[in-house]
């Protein structure tokens, strides 16, 4: 059974200000699928990253560790799939008329898996906790850096001051970097959150083994479910099992020989195996935010020169480059923030593949001569780029070396240099490379801001995520109005522009729009995607009996 999904892009209406609208992948046409839910078993799941180094939300910055956390923490405002937002750990709120002010209404009868209760208090401290710098929190603390002060109204109100109007501030509490952390914990214990995270989600922590695993048990107690959920109470699963597989082919054959019972992210070239193979089934959907890319560093020669950056954008094929190495499973992004993120500006100018026009701009820009090996020159120079790669991803890896030859057919000498994960973390943090390759998810178009901004360039004092370093007054004047207007029509109007805008600066080449490909024995009934990220969420999820 296959269950192909494309989180539509919302209407305006909804979209502007709601956020992401996923679409939850409906069990059917299985084993599973055909009979109701039944409670028990462990669900085994092979996941496609290295395990992370620890377990507090607020720490983390990293795609893979979303599924994991997902099941021990709530959020305090939920994302429905029409990309509304609804009570998480908040029944409601009230917003103050210039946007400043956010008041929050808290659920009653919640309890930590420590046995200590939720109240305004505790919303407090998880806000105090995030944006400590004892913390470090490399992404929580940026989501919320309009956060300025709260105050404890009664024991299940508190209101939340901002610097600023923050027109993202409700997409990204739905987000699991800011998952509800047991504040028994952080008062007490904060250190051990990251290896023993207390949550009052309908999973509780179990177990590390590392190197290999980390487990998860029901909690009985659960009854506070976002009301989208089909099940309102305890989960049905006894507990699940995060066992992580890097290596595609040992992951996807684990699945093959009962080791696994569901698996992330399939390797694209095994997706119509899958889909024709019985007793399995294939589901996916598309992940909101900034598509995987190839940044250019325009604080550094030769990517300083607009017009060399342009032609380095026009001289790679993307279509090809991501057909070939996705065998058609994933889509071509057209721009820089993905079709299912709010404000998605269909419309913005494409971005074409024209290697006459990158050997035009490259003439203008003075790269005219050629040296034996083709490559352009200046001045008695190459034309080179270095692109620092840990080689650990294997599709990355095939992708930026098909950029490579295609750069190399106008000229430019792209250096893939292979470098140690801790070294290109180093040289990442200081800009030491021509380009670099990633992606960024998240659920509002504010992911612009974050990668594009010139306030978040990477400082002495402070790590920034605009790592292609741009720097440019039009383009920071409309993000920054766009994430403080409360004008949903507005704020449409500005990202559109600085979409525009992006196009004619040429900061990155987007590629792809990353899609989850996840496949499952029969057996799995319920599998669905959360919204706000477009991970798996296992609060629906069971098991048949065999």
């Amino acid at each position: 059974m296959t269950t192909r999904r494309r989180i539509a892009a919302l209407t305006l209406a909804t979209a502007l200000l709601a956020g992401l609208g996923a679409c939850a992948a409906e069990p059917g046409g299985s084993p599973a699928a055909d009979t109701k839910p039944v409670a028990g078993g462990t669900l085994r799941v092979g996941e496609n990253a290295d395990e992370p180094t620890l377990l507090d939300p607020h720490q983390l910055s990293t795609t893979n560790t979303t599924t994991l956390l997902r099941p021990i923490f709530d959020t305090l405002v939920w994302q429905n799939t029409d990309g509304s937002f609804a009570g998480g750990l908040a029944d409601s709120w009230d917003v103050s008329p210039d946007g400043l002010e956010y008041t929050f209404h808290l659920r009653e009868g919640v309890t930590f898996h420590d046995g200590s209760p939720w109240n305004a208090a505790g919303l407090k401290a998880n806000f105090e906790h995030i944006i400590d710098p004892a913390t470090k929190s490399p992404l929580a603390a940026s989501y919320i850096a309009p956060y300025r002060s709260s105050e404890v109204v009664d024991e299940y109100t508190l209101k939340v001051t901002l610097a600023t109007p923050y027109s993202a501030f409700l997409n990204v509490l739905a987000q699991t970097y800011l998952s509800i952390v047991s504040p028994k914990q952080i008062v007490e214990a904060p250190e051990t959150i990251a290896e023993h995270p207390i949550g009052s989600g309908p999973y509780k922590f179990h177990k590390w083994v590392k190197g290999e695993s980390i487990s998860l048990v029901r909690n009985e107690d659960y009854a506070w479910a976002p009301k989208e959920a089909k099940n309102q109470g305890a989960p049905y699963l006894d507990g699940i099992t995060f066992t992580f597989v890097p290596e595609d082919a040992v992951r996807y054959n684990g699945l093959l020989a009962d080791d696994f019972d569901i698996i992330e992210w399939t390797p694209p070239q095994n997706v119509a195996q899958i889909e024709k193979k019985e007793g399995f089934s294939f589901t996916s959907t598309d992940r909101p935010g900034h598509p995987f890319s190839l940044w250019l560093n325009s604080e550094r020669a030769p990517f300083d020169d607009v017009a060399v950056r342009q032609a380095f954008v026009a001289s790679i094929d993307r279509k090809d480059i991501v057909d070939t190495v996705s065998f058609g499973q994933w889509e071509v992004s057209n721009g820089y923030i993905t079709p299912v993120t709010p404000d998605y500006a269909e419309n913005a100018s494409a971005i074409d593949f024209d290697p006459d026009r990158a050997n035009e701009l490259l003439d203008e820009a003075g790269w005219t001569g050629r040296d034996s090996q083709g490559y352009r020159t200046k001045n008695g120079e190459r034309l080179t780029a270095f692109l620092p790669h840990t080689g650990t991803v294997a599709q990355t890896t095939q992708i930026i070396e098909l950029a490579q030859a295609a750069a190399k057919k106008v000229g430019f000498d792209v250096q893939i240099q292979l470098v140690s994960t801790q070294e290109a973390t180093d040289r990442a943090a200081v800009g030491d490379y021509d380009l670099t390759s990633g992606i960024w998810t998240t659920n509002t178009a504010d992911v612009l801001w974050i990668r594009y901004s010139s306030d978040n360039i990477t400082t002495p004092e402070r790590r920034g995520q605009n790592g292609s370093y741009t720097r440019d007054d039009e383009l920071d004047g409309l993000l920054d109005s766009a994430r403080q207007t409360t004008d949903e029509a507005e704020r449409a109007s500005l990202y559109e522009q600085a979409q525009e805008r992006l196009v004619e600066l040429a900061p990155a080449v987007p590629l792809y729009v990353r899609p989850d490909l996840v496949s499952h024995s029969d057996r799995v009934g319920g599998v669905t995607f959360e919204s706000a990220y477009g991970a798996l969420w296992f609060q629906d999820t069971w098991l048949a009996a065999e």
